[in-house]
């Protein structure tokens, strides 16, 4: 275990050199406050452990062979994170390793006393992938429920996407978002607590109640709670954005940054405050009075005096047979690891970055790339972008984004648009025609953004934007995980290291006021600006795609 996870080079992260899994993982939660709880999840299984000492001492070492099972698939996993360069399959192999070693070496009933144990466990690994998969689709929802909410208390509201805002007041004057406008990222989704409560709630659930079914009732109960606490989160801004000013409240934008306000940062404890006090009152609803008895009991185990003697432990011949098979499989492991061949040699680009000045009907004039875009794009990455404009007045604008050579260097668009100002009000598949009959997969986005007008007036510019990824081969991914798993599909598989890159297809849409971003003939534009997107979408690529040999 020793060598496998704390000691062997497995995965560079992202700090240029290969790192082992447990150094590599130490190193990333160190450096994202959202995730240093799991610095604490080890700690706490090994309270949980010591708590069950005497249980643990008494029982015999009766080694099952079905532990091969897990054992054999951890280390299976291992390789496979070692040879695709990423660090998540080794969280997975750690839980699956120790399951085939206690099993194997010790036996079902030490499964059994250590399961609790092993499955928290899991809380340590951070999984940042659910992070903007489980986000993303939570975000519109809890919009939209705060803002049934506070148009019950006499606050109006109107959301659309993860905006919120407060509604148009034609007798007072007010326009859409006159009085508060929020926008819920990733960050304030309630989704990085989320992770948290889930933890507090399944120790709790262990520690203070007896039944299964009502310790699953509190820990399925951490996710309505966190999107709760996040209502209330939102409730407390839009009330001090009323009575305070949307700078003390939410805090200023300075340029694309939003700096955070002492107010803000103080409602966000409102997520765990409500989650919290939720949690602990379920608790003592479904079963309270079991927590005292509960940790008497689990005292009374660990107090108990050790019975048996070394002869419990049961055959010594058997115990070191069962103990060198696990042995001599991870040194197996670490042998098919050093023969494995992980040079990052990356394939051709499956697209050119010199975009043509004519598409159909459009002709197009390059656009310059900002210098804090070069800036914030990784080494080696390339960016193209043309604007085009066809005789009725369509303006697009088309961008490709060339991968370097390290992995994972292109973003997702759902994570930086809304750093630069917009909100994304819905985000759905789409499939792009091509002129020989084939087709391909895309996401299409609807955003907008409002800003303030020279007039004073709240204007709204919406936009249609509508990307995919393609491959070294001519493989062409609609999302940005679909990309991820192809890449270390491929890489593992295939050995083929794609070079990706992502094009973006986007139409700007003209800018509105006041009650002009409901009007109908807003939503008909939009439509108009999808299909044009689409068909443009069509035209490009072929125009871009290199040609494969």
């Amino acid at each position: 275990m020793v060598v496998l996870y704390l000691v062997q080079p497995y995965q560079h992260w992202e700090f240029g050199f290969r790192m082992s899994v447990l150094r590599g993982w130490l190193a990333w939660v160190t450096k994202y406050s959202d995730w240093q709880f799991c610095l604490v999840v080890p700690v706490i299984t090994g309270w949980l452990v010591w708590l069950r000492r005497a249980e643990l001492r008494r029982l015999p070492w009766c080694g099952n062979w079905l532990g091969l099972l897990p054992l054999l698939a951890g280390l299976f996993v291992y390789w496979v994170g070692y040879k695709a360069d990423t660090g998540y399959p080794g969280f997975l192999s750690i839980q699956l390793v120790l399951a085939g070693m206690i099993l194997t070496v010790l036996g079902l009933e030490w499964m059994r006393k250590l399961f609790f144990a092993w499955l928290f466990l899991f809380f340590a690994w951070p999984m940042q992938p659910l992070e903007d998969s489980v986000a993303s689709p939570l975000r519109p929802h809890t919009a939209a429920m705060t803002g049934r909410l506070l148009s019950m208390v006499g606050m109006p509201s109107v959301s659309e996407g993860s905006a919120l805002q407060s509604a148009p007041d034609k007798a007072a004057g007010l326009e859409l978002g006159d009085r508060f406008s929020l926008d819920i990222d990733a960050k304030c989704s309630g989704i990085n607590s989320l992770f948290a409560l889930m933890m507090i709630a399944a120790l709790l659930g262990y520690l203070a109640l007896k039944s299964p079914r009502s310790r699953l009732i509190l820990f399925v109960c951490a996710v309505p709670l966190a999107v709760l606490g996040n209502i209330a989160r939102l409730v407390m801004l839009a009330f001090g954005s009323v009575w305070l000013g949307s700078d003390v409240a939410v805090g200023k934008r300075i340029g694309d940054h939003q700096e955070m306000s002492l107010f803000h940062t103080c409602a966000g404890f409102a997520v765990f405050g409500v989650a919290l006090v939720g949690m602990f009152t379920l608790c003592w609803l479904l079963e309270g009075r079991e927590m005292k008895v509960n940790l008497k009991r689990l005292q009374k185990t660990a107090a108990a005096p050790i019975l048996g003697h070394v002869g419990a432990l049961g055959a010594r011949r058997q115990i070191l047979l069962h103990t060198g098979v696990v042995v001599a499989f991870a040194l197996l492991t670490l042998g098919v690891c050093q023969m494995t061949d992980t040079r990052y040699l990356v394939a051709n680009a499956g697209v050119r970055v010199e975009l043509p000045l004519e598409i159909g009907t459009y002709q197009g004039r390059e656009l310059e790339v900002m210098a804090l875009e070069k800036k914030l794009l990784d080494e080696g990455v390339k960016l193209a972008r043309t604007a085009y404009m066809n005789v009725q007045g369509r303006q697009i604008i088309a961008s490709v984004i060339l991968s370097g050579m390290i992995k994972r260097s292109l973003h997702r668009p759902e994570v930086c648009l809304p750093g630069q100002g917009w909100t994304i009000a819905e985000s759905r598949p789409t499939q792009i025609s091509l002129k020989d009959g084939s087709s391909f997969d895309a996401t299409m986005l609807r955003i907008f953004v409002d800003k303030m007008g020279e007039d004073g007036r709240r204007k709204r510019m919406r936009g249609v934007n509508i990307y995919w990824y393609v491959g070294s081969d001519d493989t062409t991914c609609a999302s940005h995980y679909e990309h991820v798993f192809v890449t270390y599909r491929d890489a593992i598989f295939r050995n083929v290291n794609h070079r990706w890159a992502m094009v973006s297809i986007f139409i700007p849409i003209p800018e509105e006021s006041g009650d002009e971003f409901v009007h109908p003939e807003s939503m008909f534009a939009e439509f108009n600006a999808i299909e044009d997107a689409r068909e443009f979408a069509g035209q490009f690529f072929p125009a871009i795609r290199e040609p494969q040999h």
